[in-house]
């Protein structure tokens, strides 16, 4: 009996700490009025539609979707990194792509 309960809690526990606790140490959220092009590539990871109607001047669009071709193709970047995104679960997926890629911090703002 109590050694279900502990599989449970470390279950629980590996849990939690992979989907709330890690993103979080690799994912910096970020005020929209501090990002600037010299110091930041700017990705927009919206799908293109809500990236057309509501578009930041100087990202880059590539959609989470396309993200992983275009790290393999054509991504360089040398500077930290802004994620714009809908929500906090695209950026963090997005950044743990980049992370594989790029060393660079990397932050997030949601639109």
């Amino acid at each position: 009996m109590y050694i279900i309960a502990i599989v449970a809690l470390t279950a629980i526990l590996v849990w939690f700490v992979r989907n709330v606790s890690l993103p979080h140490m690799y994912l910096k959220k970020i005020d929209q009025s501090t990002i600037s092009n010299d110091r930041y590539c700017v990705i927009d990871v919206r799908d293109y539609v809500s990236a057309h109607n509501q578009p930041y001047p100087s990202a880059q669009n590539i959609p989470l979707s396309y993200l992983p071709r275009e790290l393999k193709d054509t991504f360089d970047c040398t500077k930290d990194i802004v994620l714009i995104s809908d929500d906090v679960r695209g950026a963090r997926i997005a950044a743990k792509m980049l992370r594989k890629k790029n060393n660079r911090p990397i932050y997030y703002f949601q639109s």
